[in-house]
C-alpha cells in the first residue's frame, strides 16, 4: 500500500469517527432536554419557571411546531368518573314530552343522559326534549318534536344511562347530592316501567372523595409572565399582537385554540377579566397559562406556548420571567419540560389522557 493510500485510509477513519461523537452528542442533549420520568408526587397548583445563576433570554427551535391534532373522542357513559345508573327499558315505551322535561331534571352540577338502541354498542347524548323524542319516539303531537323524528319508525330501545359527574375543580359530589340523583332516577324509572340496579350511595362517596384527592395531586398549571421592560404592557398592543398569533379575546382571557380545543390563555395577574375595555388601559404582567390536564400532548403545546410568547414579549418589549421577577432560561425550561412530563405520565397511569373528554369534565372550573 503506498503512502498516499495510507493517508486516506486515516483520514476517512477519523472522519468516520468525528461523525458518530457529533451524532452521540446530539443524541445526548436532545434526551436531556426531554427527559420525562413518571409523576409520583405534584400539587394543584401553577408552576412557574425556575431561574438558573445566569439569567438568559429563552431560545426558540427554529423549525415550525408540528400541528397538535385533538383525537376525536367517542362520548359515553364514564364509569370511572360518573355515578351511572342504567336503566333497561321494555320493547315499547311511549315517552311524552312531559317524561322528557322530567328525565333533564336531573339534580346535579353535571348530569348526563345517554340512549343506547338495542343491539347497539354506540350511545347518544340526550340534551334536549327532542333529543329525547327523537331516539325513544312517542305518539304525542307536538309539532317540534314530529319534526324531529319519524312516527311511523319502530323504536326498539334497550337502555338509557343517567350519568352524574363525580368531581371536578370545585369539589367531590356529596352524600346528599348522589342520594337526591338516585331518587330522582328511580322517578323516572317508575315513568317508563324501567328496571335498574341502584348503586351503594356511602361507596360511591367514598369514590368521588378518592377520585377528586387523585386529580387535585395531578392539576398542575404552567405560567409564563410577560413582564414589560419599561413599565405594563400596553393592552391594546397586547390584543393586537395576539389578534395576529392566532389568540382570541374570549369568556375574560386571551385564548388560543388548536382543533377548537383551548391549549393556553392569557390572563391578567390580578385576576381581573380581559375585555376590549380593559385592554384599552396597560396591563401589569399578562400571565400565559396552560392546564396540562386539559391540552392533548401537553409538552408539545407548551412549546408552541413558548414559541407565541416569545414572539409575543419581543413585540411588546417585554420578558418571560417567573414568579420572582427573575428571567428564564434554558435550564428553567428544561425543570418545565420535565414536571410536564411526570405529570402527563401519572395521569395516564390512573386512566386520565390529557386532553379527552374525561380529563376536560375532571378539571373543569
Amino acid at each position: 500500500m503506498s503512502s498516499l493510500q495510507t493517508v486516506l485510509l486515516i483520514a476517512g477513519v477519523v472522519l468516520v469517527l468525528a461523525v458518530l461523537v457529533y451524532n452521540a452528542l446530539q443524541m445526548r442533549a436532545v434526551k436531556s432536554r426531554f427527559a420525562a420520568p413518571a409523576r409520583k408526587d405534584a400539587a394543584r397548583e401553577t408552576a412557574s419557571p425556575l431561574s438558573g445563576e445566569i439569567p438568559l433570554e429563552p431560545t426558540l427551535r427554529t423549525e415550525p411546531i408540528v400541528s397538535i391534532a385533538v383525537p376525536a373522542s367517542r362520548d359515553a357513559p364514564d364509569f370511572m368518573a360518573e355515578a351511572v345508573l342504567t336503566l333497561q327499558l321494555p320493547d315499547t315505551v311511549n315517552v311524552t314530552p312531559e317524561s322528557a322535561q322530567q328525565m333533564l331534571k336531573a339534580p346535579g352540577k353535571r348530569v348526563r343522559l345517554f340512549w343506547q338502541p338495542q343491539g347497539s354498542s354506540g350511545w347518544t347524548l340526550l340534551q334536549s326534549v327532542a333529543d329525547i323524542l327523537a331516539s325513544l319516539g312517542t305518539t304525542a303531537s307536538v309539532e317540534s318534536a314530529a319534526a324531529a323524528f319519524d312516527e311511523t319508525r319502530p323504536s326498539p330501545v334497550h337502555s338509557l344511562a343517567f350519568c352524574l359527574q363525580l368531581a371536578d375543580r370545585s369539589q367531590a359530589v356529596t352524600f346528599e347530592q348522589l342520594d337526591a340523583f338516585q331518587k330522582h332516577v328511580e322517578v323516572v324509572a317508575s315513568l317508563l316501567s324501567a328496571s335498574y340496579t341502584p348503586f351503594d350511595v356511602a361507596l360511591e362517596t367514598e369514590r368521588a372523595k378518592a377520585l377528586d384527592k387523585a386529580c387535585a395531586q395531578l392539576d398542575l398549571q404552567i405560567g409564563l409572565t410577560l413582564h414589560g421592560k419599561v413599565g405594563p404592557v400596553p393592552g391594546l398592543q397586547l390584543l393586537q399582537t395576539a389578534q395576529k398569533l392566532g389568540i382570541v379575546l374570549e369568556k375574560g382571557a386571551l385564548r388560543y385554540y388548536r382543533e377548537g380545543q383551548e391549549m393556553f390563555r392569557i390572563e391578567s395577574h390580578d385576576g381581573t377579566a380581559l375585555s376590549e375595555e380593559r385592554l384599552r388601559k396597560a396591563i401589569q404582567d399578562p400571565v400565559m397559562l396552560l392546564d396540562v390536564p386539559q391540552v392533548y400532548r401537553p409538552e408539545q403545546s407548551f412549546d408552541e406556548m413558548l414559541k407565541l410568547a416569545t414572539q409575543l414579549a419581543q413585540a411588546l418589549s417585554a420578558q418571560l420571567v417567573d414568579d420572582r421577577q427573575r428571567p428564564v432560561n434554558e435550564q428553567g425550561l428544561a425543570l418545565i419540560r420535565t414536571e410536564i412530563g411526570k405529570a402527563t405520565q401519572a395521569l395516564r397511569d390512573i386512566g386520565i389522557d390529557p386532553g379527552s373528554s374525561r380529563a376536560l369534565r375532571l378539571f373543569a372550573a
